[in-house]
This record gives C-alpha cells, sequence and structure tokens, in this order.
C-alpha cells in the first residue's frame, strides 16, 4: 500500500511537469493546463505525505488469547471479557466515525486513545483482565450505548427542545467519561506500580549500603545537608510510569474550547492521531459482505469516477457533484481510475476499518 501511494506522488508529480511543458510551450492556452498543474501538485503532496506517513500496520485483536496457564473456567471468563472489550471498542469507533459533531467526535478521540492503551496492556497481561472488569462491563460499555444513542438522534433530524436536551447530556456525560478510563486504567495498573515501589525501594537500600547516592544530577552538586531525603524524588523511573498513564497536560490558554468536568482541556490533535493508528481487524464472518462492497467500489471508481459514481454510492454527495461537474476536464476519470484501484489493492482489515463500517448498508 506504501508502495502504490509513493506510486500515485510519482505519477501526478510527471503529470504536473507535463502541464507545465505544455504551458510553456502553449501561452496562448493558460487557463486549463495552470490549473491541471496546480491539482497535480495538490495530489502529488497529498499522496506523498500519505505515504510516508502510512503505517501499514492493522492490529488484529479479535484473535483468542493463550490462556494455557488457566483453568478452563478461568480462561473462559477472561476470553469472555477481552471479547466484549473488542466489541465495544468497535462499537465507539464505528459511532465516532459517523456522528457529525466535531466536538463530540475529538471527545472520542481522546477516550479511544486511553482504550487503545488499555487494550494494549490486557492484551500483553491477560491475567489483568479481571481487574478491568469495571471499566469493560460498565465505562466502556455505556460509551458505546450513549455514543450510538446520539448518533441515532443526529440522524432524525429532530431539533426540538427535548431531543436536544438528551443531545447535550450524553454530551455532558461523555466529556468525563475520558477521566474515568484513565482512571479505570491506573486502577488496574495498581498491582504492577505496587510491585515496581516495592522493587525500586529494595534497590534504593541496595544501593544506599553500597554507598551509592541516588540524586537527580541537579541535586549531587548541592551539599549534603541541603538534600532533601525524598522517596518520591528517588523513585523517578516510577514516576515516569505513572507519568504515562495519567494524561493530565498544562492547559494552553488560547481559544475556550470545551472541558471535563475536572476542568482540564484535552489534548485533542494528538489524541485523535494516535487513536487512528489502531486499526480495527475485519471479523471472519463478515469478509463476504466487505469483498462484495470493495469490488463494487473499486467497479465504480475505475469506470465511473468520471461522474463521482463511488462517491455517490459512499453517500457523499457534495463529493459526488464535485467530480459531475468538473467531468469535462478528465481529472475526475483520473482521480477515480486511481481510487478505484486504491480499493482493489487495499488489504481487507484496511478497507473494512476506512470505509466499510460507515458505508454499511
Amino acid at each position: 500500500m506504501k508502495g502504490f501511494l509513493w506510486t500515485l506522488s510519482a505519477f501526478f508529480f510527471l503529470l504536473g511537469c507535463g502541464s507545465i511543458d505544455y504551458l510553456l510551450k502553449n501561452p496562448d492556452y493558460i487557463v486549463l493546463p495552470a490549473g491541471m498543474t496546480a491539482i497535480c501538485a495538490v495530489l502529488c503532496i497529498y499522496f506523498g505525505y500519505r505515504a510516508k506517513t502510512y503505517d501499514g500496520r492493522a492490529i488484529d485483536r479479535h484473535h483468542k488469547l493463550e490462556l494455557k496457564d488457566y483453568s478452563a473456567d478461568e480462561a473462559e471468563l477472561i476470553e469472555t471479557s477481552w471479547q466484549k472489550a473488542i466489541a465495544d471498542y468497535t462499537r465507539v469507533e464505528t459511532a465516532r466515525k459517523t456522528i457529525r459533531d466535531g466536538e463530540l467526535r475529538e471527545q472520542l478521540a481522546v477516550m479511544q486513545q486511553v482504550a487503545s492503551n488499555l487494550l494494549d496492556y490486557l492484551e500483553k497481561h491477560p491475567k489483568a483482565i479481571p481487574a478491568a472488569r469495571r471499566f469493560i462491563d460498565t465505562y466502556q460499555d455505556r460509551a458505546a450505548n450513549l455514543a450510538e444513542e446520539y448518533r441515532e438522534l443526529e440522524k432524525t433530524g429532530l431539533d426540538t427542545e427535548q431531543v436536544a436536551d438528551t443531545r447535550a447530556n450524553i454530551k455532558e456525560t461523555l466529556f468525563s467519561f475520558d477521566e474515568a478510563y484513565e482512571k479505570e486504567f491506573e486502577r488496574v495498573l495498581g498491582d504492577k506500580l505496587l510491585d515496581m515501589d516495592a522493587e525500586l525501594a529494595v534497590l534504593q537500600k541496595t544501593m544506599a549500603a553500597d554507598g551509592i547516592e541516588n540524586l537527580p544530577e541537579h541535586e549531587a552538586k548541592k551539599p549534603s545537608a541541603t538534600v532533601q531525603q525524598d522517596d518520591e524524588e528517588k523513585t523517578t523511573v516510577l514516576k515516569d510510569v505513572r507519568r504515562l498513564f495519567d494524561k493530565k497536560e498544562p492547559v494552553v490558554q488560547h481559544g475556550t474550547g470545551l472541558q471535563n468536568r475536572g476542568g482540564r482541556k484535552h489534548p485533542r490533535r494528538r489524541a485523535f492521531r494516535a487513536a487512528e493508528t489502531f486499526r480495527i481487524a475485519m471479523p471472519e464472518e463478515l469478509r463476504g459482505s466487505v469483498l462484495k462492497e470493495k469490488l463494487i467500489m473499486s467497479a465504480l471508481a475505475i469506470f465511473g469516477g468520471c461522474i463521482g459514481a463511488h462517491k455517490f454510492y459512499q453517500g457523499k454527495t457534495k463529493w459526488g457533484i464535485l467530480y459531475l461537474l468538473f467531468w469535462w476536464t478528465a481529472i475526475p476519470g483520473i482521480v477515480g481510475f486511481f481510487e478505484g484501484m486504491r480499493y482493489l489493492f487495499m488489504s481487507m482489515d484496511d478497507f473494512y476499518d476506512m470505509y466499510y463500517q460507515g458505508n454499511r448498508r
């Protein structure tokens, strides 16, 4: 996929160079070559950026965990909780992509970042899954339900007082969920943090017995009489771990922005990018349906891209109209052809994550 994106970038670069050459040889015809050059430059930069930032790794979380060290009953309970956690994460992500409210989408992205980090940890440490039951059965489950209900209210198109109040209440509730997510994550890490604290304390005593002072560099230069023997300052590794899962960041004093009930602003842009790296793997039972959708979209883009057929099929009416208005320039046909090839050669997991979930029929 990354090579295909680089190929597209190179193609539009060469096409832009050809347009410039034509413009220099035929200065009387300036409008079409100049427009073609500008469009090619934009597309070249766009596909080059996508190729440079493309990760290409879809994280498959639908597989079963390896629970050989557990009894059959324990393994069944852990596996059930794990599959529910993945299903609810997928529900929230699907709702996030289709909700029209930009602020709520960004808030859900913040929540998804924390949930993604927690799922990463649980996948590597299945024994911690029982400690995450409250997160799985309460917070993430409620978040998925609320996000789906908000999306359904948006689809009704109603703007009555009761509907508006309900949407506002859902939005306000979800804006406090990221803090609840973080507290649950920290609670899951409780035993690990205590073990690290105890291990560091023993290590510090051993170092002290050997005459090694575990002080920060700026304090090592101070007279020993002024050095404070503070346990929190010595356990720098523990503080780093806590800071990794404590998402509190300095408040930037520009714009108003929404805040959660704790009064702190959300690192939305960074969180949104981080959440985007978490890809949803395609369930095997949907393989046939996803493949059918993939082939239909590819055919519409390749053979009907000049009139925006694939955009209309996806429900992107504005883009379809834009393609239709500029069909005479042949640019929509060229872009549609490459979009169709992209759909065709895209992995099933990527297509499911990027197109199928938001275009389910």
